[in-house]
């Protein structure tokens, strides 16, 4: 194995760059599809936090008669 990294042909240095590029790739990805999950869970909070004060408000008028 050492033969290889000290034979100087050329392929490691490539090698190893697009193996950076995959696993950059690839967590970037990762990265992105925890934010829209994220992103999805706050929106779905805002829906029905509203939702929740709209009813409490209801109620509250209703028993105030």
């Amino acid at each position: 194995m050492s033969h290889l990294v000290q034979n100087e042909r050329g392929v490691f240095f490539p090698a190893v760059v697009i193996l950076l590029v995959v696993v950059s790739i690839f967590l970037l990805s990762i990265t992105a599809a925890y934010e829209s999950k994220y992103q999805t869970y706050d929106a779905l909070e805002m829906f029905y936090t509203g939702a929740v004060m709209e009813e409490i408000e209801v109620f509250h008028r209703q028993n105030m008669r």
